[in-house]
């Protein structure tokens, strides 16, 4: 439908304007050489313009941190033929301004233990002129001033917390401490943000029907601004088969007046739990240590509560038998 439309006024056109007369023709085409002499003269003089430059900064201290955002275009005021302008203008929709930080600024700021600075930008007038155009000078630029804040920059120690979500097969359990090798990484960045830092954490480890120990490199998660001496831990957990054993604990009484005699019933309990096979051996009725309080006597309950005030590492599912004790008071 456009295309026959445009074909009618074309059609038009030649029947109105160029029928027989060669003159119009003739007409337009010396007022295209005219206009574009003119455009060629005016792009050949020179030319005072505002334009807008977005910025992108390089070179930056590597001893240091910078802690405020800096103005993501300049608004420059120049001097150049139009041509120099026309392209200027043109390069700068595809290409930023680059701002070479350390260049610009003779690398004070790499050699100065300052953490504030602030630099006229007519220091930099001259020297973003070359980078720009041997043909432009920047007369002016806004902002007036760089204002560049670094935080301090430190180094510390710290722990490596593994993340595990693992599903276990039935009778398996994690029988010991889950570790990291090394457990802890010497980390560099900015003061401020490493004493905000208690730990760093793994990548997590997704593992189901686990039924042995596990030992898997993992990178650790990253932080912004700060640096590993090392990207990677060996994460180790202890996966064992568990069993269940049955001891015999003895009850103590705390918190009772030495002039007082109580006699517990019973006095020793059973306690079932369950243990790895490794430390099956190794678990002894010394290592329960269970109580009631006198406190309960003193509200006159007939039956006491027994807590486990300790019990071995890593052991599951501990059930004391009986949960409650009678007491006998002795004259």
């Amino acid at each position: 439908m456009k295309s026959n439309w445009l074909h009618r006024i074309v059609k038009y056109l030649k029947k109105v304007y160029f029928h027989n007369d060669k003159r119009v023709v003739a007409y337009l085409v010396c007022v295209a050489i005219a206009t574009g002499f003119w455009f060629l003269n005016a792009l050949s003089k020179s030319y005072t313009v505002d334009i807008i430059a977005p910025v992108h900064y390089t070179n930056l201290p590597d001893n240091k941190t910078l802690a405020n955002k800096q103005p993501e275009k300049f608004d420059l005021t120049i001097r150049a033929h139009g041509f120099t302008i026309l392209r200027q203008k043109m390069s700068f929709l595809f290409m930023p301004l680059e701002f070479n930080v350390n260049e610009m600024t003779n690398n004070r700021m790499k050699e100065d233990h300052k953490s504030r600075y602030a630099f006229p930008t007519r220091l930099f007038l001259n020297q973003l002129s070359y980078k720009l155009s041997n043909d432009l000078e920047i007369m002016s630029m806004s902002p007036d001033t760089l204002f560049f804040r670094f935080d301090a920059m430190g180094q510390k120690r710290i722990k490596v917390k593994p993340q595990v979500k693992i599903d276990l097969k039935k009778q398996f359990k994690i029988s010991g401490d889950i570790s990291t090798d090394p457990d802890s990484v010497l980390v560099n960045g900015p003061q401020v943000l490493l004493d905000s830092v208690q730990n760093l954490k793994t990548e997590t480890i997704r593992m189901n029907a686990v039924d042995g120990p596990i030992l898997e490199k993992m990178n650790i998660v990253p932080v912004k601004n700060l640096y590993f001496d090392t990207k990677t831990v060996q994460v180790k957990i202890p996966v064992e088969e568990y069993t269940e054993a049955q001891k015999l604990v003895q009850v103590n009484l705390i918190n009772k007046p030495e002039d007082v005699n109580i006699k517990l019933f019973p006095a020793r309990v059973k306690v079932t739990f369950l243990v790895g096979l490794s430390r099956f051996s190794g678990i002894n009725p010394e290592d329960f240590k269970l109580t009631v309080n006198y406190a309960d006597i003193l509200k006159g309950k007939q039956q006491l509560k027994i807590t486990a005030k300790s019990t071995p590492a890593y052991i599951y599912d501990l059930k004391i038998t009986p949960e409650e004790l009678e007491y006998l008071i002795e004259n």
